[in-house]
């Protein structure tokens, strides 16, 4: 035996279209018993359709039973992860640069550490909002290995940024292979909608960005 809805006269299997079976094991044994009150008296449902669909429903509860445990651990896993982050706040670290976060105006960045195969030329540092646009552009000065390059968070009209996603990038010129992080204390953890961030500075950088980490200060 088979559960499918009342139709018309068109017996043209359309189960395709038809929306899936919605609803929980209640649902389906309250289902179940009325197609057994209802049968048709001379042709009985036969003990292997009703056995192959307990065993359909029991398929699906165990599938279901699956999923919340598998859901429960990723929780656990990630309230695990979230928790040994506290680890890193109080400790002077490096980050690679990338995306970062701003939650407020006037927000003060950490220091740009800048180390170079070679002396550089026409290097700079260059940061983008969230469309691409640059909106600071600070040279790296010509010459030099390693430096570190502070920036007031300030745009190129010397406007605060607004709060928002930004990117950092450097722009080599014709310099040999450079190399450049943030650099400094990591504040906080902050729990965000998008996940865990760690603040450095004024910034919100993600985890995944730590690159080396150092004692505490």
């Amino acid at each position: 035996m088979s559960i499918s809805g009342i139709s018309g006269t068109d017996s043209t299997d359309n189960s395709a279209a038809r929306p899936q079976l919605q609803g929980t094991k209640d649902d389906f044994l309250k289902l179940f018993m009325a197609q057994l009150q209802h049968q048709d008296p001379f042709a009985p449902t036969s003990g292997a359709d009703m056995v192959a669909q307990l065993a359909q429903l029991s398929a699906v509860e165990q599938a279901k039973a699956t999923n919340d445990q598998l859901a429960s651990l990723a929780a656990a896993q990630e309230s695990s992860a979230t928790a040994s982050l506290s680890n890193l706040v109080g400790r002077n670290c490096n980050a690679s640069l990338g995306t970062f976060d701003i939650d407020k105006p006037g927000a003060t960045p950490p220091p740009i550490e800048i180390s170079a195969a070679g002396p550089t030329k026409g290097a700079a540092v260059v940061i983008t909002d969230a469309d691409g646009r640059e909106i600071q552009r600070i040279a790296i000065p010509d010459g030099t290995k390693e430096t570190s390059i502070a920036w007031n968070g300030l745009d190129k009209s010397g406007q605060a940024l607004k709060a928002g996603t930004y990117k950092i990038s450097i722009d080599g010129g014709s310099s040999p292979e450079i190399t450049a992080s943030w650099h400094g204390n990591v504040d906080a953890v902050e729990l965000t909608a998008g996940g865990p961030r760690l603040r450095m500075g004024d910034l919100l950088l993600s985890p995944g960005d730590i690159r080396t980490i150092g004692a505490s200060t």
